[in-house]
């Protein structure tokens, strides 16, 4: 058993990775709660593998990998605000998705110094983080969740009633493509500090834990970074009693979460 005093030269240690994780437990649980309302779920997992392709792009090249996969990025949220209004999603975002997934590695292929920092994107490296980038990355994170909370009505005006939408001139494209650019601001700074895992895990299973037993969106804005903060908490706590990494740690208590909660409520019918 982890003596106080250890977790605490642990905590001292490894405070920059867990303030970004805590940020995106608030920030991303925000975002994926309207993930989970608008159906948006393919889109949140297809931009990280665009993501990872700006990502080899940059380390192929030797340039710093913030720079192209926030034009892969750019690129993909107009692509899939496209995709949506011509009824192209069904097969645009899965292939957005296997491309993302082939390509980042085809780019760095036979570079096996870099194969391993792209896996990393996928994986997470759980001291990774240096707390100039935990800086940046919380406070936008952070940013990109309260914006995205505070227009819940219009997420969900749009989402439910997209003719009257337009009838009232709110232009449900443009609103759409503030969405993805608040989804996929996540994504890249969660992604490229974090990876993959934990961020996908706080996108998606704090909200899914959550729903089911909130009436209202403003209920659930409030729970899902609960739920996610708390995940993070356990998470950390097994990884460092069982010797796990952190952020599959998190994603399993998350996962635990959401199956409780789903199982409750049924049994609660």
């Amino acid at each position: 058993m982890t003596s106080f005093h250890e977790y605490a030269e642990i905590v001292e240690l490894l405070w920059p990775a867990l303030a970004t994780s805590a940020a995106v437990a608030i920030g991303a649980s925000q975002v994926g709660t309207f993930v989970q309302l608008r159906r948006e779920a393919m889109a949140a997992l297809a931009l990280p593998q665009v993501v990872a392709v700006g990502a080899a792009l940059g380390l192929r090249w030797g340039w710093p990998t913030l720079g192209p996969a926030l034009v892969t990025a750019a690129l993909a949220v107009v692509l899939l605000a496209w995709s949506k209004r011509h009824g192209a999603n069904h097969w645009v975002l899965p292939s957005l998705f296997v491309a993302g997934l082939s390509l980042s590695f085809l780019v760095i292929a036979n570079s096996g110094a870099h194969v391993a920092e792209l896996q990393n994107l996928f994986t997470g490296i759980d001291v990774s983080v240096a707390p100039g980038t935990a800086a940046i990355v919380v406070p936008v994170i952070l940013a990109a969740g309260i914006a995205c909370a505070l227009l819940w009505r219009r997420w969900l005006l749009l989402a439910q009633m997209p003719a009257v939408s337009e009838l009232a001139g709110l232009h449900p494209t443009r609103w759409d493509v503030l969405f993805l650019c608040l989804l996929a601001t996540v994504l890249l700074f969660g992604t490229s500090a974090l990876g993959a895992v934990m961020l996908l895990a706080m996108i998606f299973l704090p909200a899914a834990a959550v729903l089911p037993w909130t009436r209202r969106v403003p209920a659930a804005l409030c729970a899902a970074p609960i739920v996610g903060l708390l995940s993070l908490v356990v998470g950390f706590v097994l990884s460092i009693e069982m010797d796990w990494p952190v952020s599959q740690s998190v994603g399993g208590v998350g996962f635990a979460a959401l199956v409780l909660s789903h199982g409750a409520r049924a049994a609660r019918r």
